[in-house]
């Protein structure tokens, strides 16, 4: 009974300390941002039952493929999906970039420099990776692109490979692979466990994980996760606070599954990092070597910028078993978020000496973004003779509102040296709250049709899907006028099939076609919050997947085409030729001796330019693409009972930071070590984790994988400590 009082004080306590939203800070021009700083830490169990999860408890079996199925068999699916368990997140939680360190774990997956919430960049086989399109329980629409929570998360599914059909109708639709993050959910096993944890240079955060279930066999559920944050991080004059929460309630019965699903985050970002230009022309002339990334500072920009952000999600999904034969499904997502305080922007090298000029303007410092998601359809399962089909027709409808808000503020001029810092800062500029205005619409909407047919005893697997998609963009100016308008309709098909030479043996082959959202241009072009038109891609792969038992590995074919968009000399970013993105994937993971788990792989990767403007980038590497990418983590579960050893490898071999290819990027390798300690303490299950990232201190570049970021470089962080405590009631 006291543990029952003590657990419940201490939730009641938590949960006030993440729903007071808002706290008293000043204008976003000006100076400090006060935020209540409680901490709360990532504390991360099963999303799904665990039984389905491989040996090593880093990789699950299963993972949801939407239209092609939920909880499909990994290895048993003609595409090439890794699903990661909250485990992998939990070993690689950083400050700023907890997704980002985690997704790296695949080798298809390249992560741009950048680590904080201005800058979530991603590459998928040499394909942006829009961080909009993340799929939340497999509703797309409802993530943001600032820098992810990953606290509430109990799976991240990445799939390397075509999702047309898979992924539903998102907002940008990136078209090389998709991101899943399938939120925790109340298991058999009541949960509360508490974690604190402390980073380098004093930043703090304490979480709370919170489920059980309840009521007649169990079939109500409730999942609460909140945490909070504050601190400085390793880049001098970098700090952020903030909190989030996430309540997922759901009921289950033989006939029915229902949840909903409410997120809140809120985060004040002081002083990130930011990308560093270098403009064409200063190229070859001002400019002729690419700095040494030892020897700059370790930040660019002052302590007072700022980027401020609030996300709501309200998730609801309802799937009902009529028959045997047939099921329905509804989901339906609303999101908003809001963007109070906006002040970046990308300093400009100058010269050899180091260096820049940075301005931020203040007339253009807050935004809001609103998306509603509807998606019904049926579900049919029936058999034709030996033959199984799993049959999905769907409806899908996505609808975004982008407002934007601009007022005469001030501009804030400041010069500096990447080997001195800033040398000229006349502080913050004015930024006052000016006229709000619907910027922009996207509306999205398809019809999706896909069979999952079963013949020859389940050796053989064959996929066909069709989606008919609409999309319509539209721009507006301040005082309403409809002033660009895009919209664009098309069908694309998905084939794909499987077939098992042997129980452990599978080849596959799957083409996919898909319709592509157009991108919003960011603030840093003339053109800036302009949605640019629809475009559409085409996927082949081929593959063979190996399944061992306790560890399983993957080897694939892929080549990518896709148009693309370039930043013009006059600062306008325009469609401009396409990407061929072709290449060779290897994946690993699972438990590949009694006490050692593999995960990892490794990439081959031509990607280019072609059909161009003039022909000029025809045959360049698309910048920021490796021809070699490659990741391994190991997993040592030492004679010491409790105790694990922790340990990664990252390479990333070299990269063009220009569409010309006249800035060379070398390649880098970074490892990390920690370790994991459980034990009892006063009868609690305690577990300590201990994590060096970075641990040779090795300072590189990475060149920006964003297409508008033409000629960015980005300075990796330094070595960082993360300490964590974290105790089961």
């Amino acid at each position: 009974m006291k543990k029952k009082r003590l657990s419940a004080a201490i939730l009641a306590a938590l949960l006030s300390m993440s729903v007071s939203a808002h706290a008293s800070e000043k204008s976003a021009g000006g100076g400090t941002n006060t935020v209540d700083t409680y901490e709360l830490d990532p504390v991360d169990v099963e999303g799904r039952s665990t039984d389905d999860t491989m040996p090593g408890g880093n990789v699950a079996r299963t993972a949801s493929l939407g239209a092609l199925g939920e909880d499909a068999a990994v290895m048993e699916t003609p595409v090439n999906v890794t699903s990661y368990t909250d485990a992998v997140l939990k070993k690689n939680f950083v400050p700023t970039r907890a997704f980002l360190n985690a997704a790296t774990n695949n080798p298809s997956v390249q992560v741009g420099g950048a680590s904080t919430d201005n800058n979530v960049e991603l590459q998928i086989r040499g394909v942006e990776f829009n961080t909009h399109d993340i799929l939340l329980d497999g509703v797309p629409g409802m993530i943001m692109m600032q820098n992810q929570p990953t606290n509430y998360i109990g799976r991240m599914e990445i799939i390397t490979g075509p999702n047309a059909v898979v992924s539903g109708t998102g907002t940008m639709q990136s078209a090389a692979g998709f991101v899943n993050f399938v939120p925790k959910k109340a298991g058999p096993r009541p949960v509360f466990d508490i974690t604190q944890s402390y980073a380098s240079s004093r930043y703090l955060t304490t979480g709370i994980d919170w489920g059980r279930r309840f009521g007649k066999n169990q079939q109500f559920g409730i999942r609460i996760n909140t945490e909070a944050y504050t601190g400085r991080t390793t880049s001098p004059g970098e700090e952020l606070r903030g909190r989030d929460l996430y309540i997922n309630i759901d009921r289950e019965t033989a006939r029915s599954k229902s949840s909903l699903l409410y997120g809140y985050d809120t985060s004040t970002h002081h002083g990130m990092p930011e990308v560093l230009r270098i403009k064409d022309a200063n190229w070859g002339t001002n400019v002729t070597h690419l700095p040494s990334a030892s020897a700059v500072v370790k930040n660019f920009m002052p302590s007072w910028a700022l980027v401020k952000h609030t996300h709501r999600v309200y998730l609801f999904q309802h799937e009902q078993k009529f028959n045997e034969h047939i099921t329905g499904y509804v989901k339906a997502g609303l999101m908003h978020r809001d963007w109070p305080g906006y002040l970046t922007s990308k300093p400009w090298l100058q010269n050899d000496a180091g260096d820049y000029t940075l301005s931020i303007d203040g007339s253009s410092t807050m935004g809001k973004t609103n998306r509603r998601v509807f998606m019904t359809g049926v579900k049919l399962n029936f058999d034709t003779g030996a033959v199984n089909h799993a049959m999905t027709i769907g409806y899908d409808y996505l609808s975004q509102h982008g407002w934007s808000n601009e007022a005469t503020g001030t501009t804030s001029n400041m010069t500096g040296n990447i080997y001195r810092g800033l040398i000229t800062d006349p502080g913050a500029p004015h930024a006052p709250e000016g006229q709000w205005y619907v910027g922009s619409k996207l509306n999205n909407r398809s019809v999706v049709f896909a069979d999952a047919i079963t013949a020859l005893d389940g050796r053989l697997k064959l996929i066909a899907g069709l989606r008919r998609q609409t999309i319509y963009t539209r721009n507006f100016s301040k005082t309403g006028a409809l002033t660009k308008s895009y919209e664009k309709s098309a069908t694309t098909p998905t084939f794909a099939a499987l077939y098992k030479l042997s129980p452990r043996t599978a080849l596959y082959v799957n083409y996919a076609e898909s319709l592509t959202s157009g991108a919003t241009t960011p603030n840093t072009v003339v053109n800036k919050n302009e949605v640019m038109p629809p475009t559409k891609t085409k996927q082949y792969e081929f593959g063979a997947k190996w399944d061992m038992g306790d560890w399983g590995t993957t080897l694939s074919l892929f080549r990518i085409k896709q148009p693309t968009g370039l930043v013009n000399a006059a600062n306008y970013y325009v469609m401009d030729g396409e990407t061929r993105s072709q290449g060779v994937e290897w994946n690993i993971f699972g438990k590949v001796a009694p006490r050692l788990s593999l995960t990892g792989g490794m990439m081959l990767l031509d990607a280019k330019y072609e059909k161009t403007d003039g022909g000029v980038n025809d045959g360049n590497r698309v910048f920021g693409t490796p021809r070699f990418n490659a990741t391994m983590a190991l997993d040592w579960e030492t004679p010491v009972r409790g105790l694990n050893v922790y340990g990664r490898l990252l390479h990333m071999g070299s990269t063009y930071a220009d569409s010309k290819n006249r800035i060379e990027v070398p390649s880098w390798t970074r490892f990390d070590l920690g370790a994991q300690y459980e034990t009892k303490i006063d009868g609690y299950p305690t577990t300590f984790n201990l994590m060096i990232y970075n641990v040779l201190n090795k300072m590189y570049w990475s060149s920006t994988t964003v297409k508008w970021s033409d000629g960015g470089l980005m300075l990796n962080p330094g070595r960082t400590f993360m300490l964590s405590a974290a105790v089961s009631l």
